[in-house]
């Protein structure tokens, strides 16, 4: 090949034109893909806080372990209304009125400052708490169990 072709190649090469359409057509790809995330996404947690009632079985839960104290008052609580959703407090499997479940001894470190490992172990309280909710939407009715330790 002469110097000539080859010159008249390489300006074939460095043609720029159509260039801004491919790249406007790949600006326009990754807009539409990254929208189709974000619908995809605020819907996904509108479902979550609208639509289920985990949360108020939880926001049982959570009422009951603020009561518990060890010989302390009944940490069963019954329906009560947040809105269009409601919860309520029961004692876990096996617990007492109180929630509360056994002790156990395990040894360990103390957070105290200066007692160091201790072999004997300490003893922790442990809890059973059910908290239910119920409100509008697909679950209507929902319960979360859980089961706490408390030094």
């Amino acid at each position: 090949m002469e110097a000539r072709d080859m010159r008249g190649l390489w300006r074939q090469c460095t043609d720029e034109r159509g260039i801004a359409s491919v790249m406007a057509i790949f600006i326009m790809v990754l807009l539409l893909v990254s929208g189709i995330f974000l619908v995809r996404m605020s819907s996904t947690e509108g479902d979550i806080a609208y639509g289920t009632t985990f949360f108020a079985a939880d926001a049982g839960v959570n009422v009951g372990i603020d009561t518990i104290a060890p010989g302390g008052p009944t940490c069963v609580k019954g329906a009560t209304a947040l809105g269009a959703f409601s919860y309520s407090v029961a004692a876990g499997a096996g617990a007492d009125a109180n929630c509360f479940l056994n002790t156990s001894q395990r040894a360990g470190y103390s957070i105290g400052s200066g007692t160091g490992y201790n072999p004997g172990g300490f003893v922790f309280y442990n809890y059973a708490i059910t908290g239910s909710g119920t409100g509008p939407g697909a679950l209507s009715a929902r319960s979360t169990p859980r089961s706490l330790s408390d030094l």
